[in-house]
């Protein structure tokens, strides 16, 4: 081979192995874009549950509003409540057994 083709041959795999270095390591590299869709998906999913979280939430809104056997329930089991005449019984457990 002639010494001009060799140095070309040389300059152009050093020029390959750099991009590829760069393609693959680099700020927008393949390495980074997958790390970035992992983080993507696991935002998704993070939204996901918030959205469930507040579709829930505006239904026990809803029930609050107006099932009145649920905020009966509520009462009585949140707060200890009870109906005018009722009486209410605490059982506490032994601790020594």
């Amino acid at each position: 081979m002639k010494k001009g083709r060799l140095i070309a041959l040389i300059a152009a795999s050093a020029i390959l192995a750099i991009a590829l270095v760069v393609l693959t390591f680099g700020n927008q590299g393949f390495l980074d874009m997958y790390r970035l869709r992992g983080e993507d998906k696991a935002r998704e999913r993070e939204i996901a549950a918030a959205r469930a979280e507040i579709d829930s939430l505006k239904a026990e809104i809803e029930r609050l509003k107006n099932d009145t056997a649920y905020i009966e329930k509520i009462a009585r089991e949140k707060f200890g409540m009870a109906r005018k005449g009722e009486k209410i019984f605490k059982f506490v457990e032994d601790k020594e057994q």
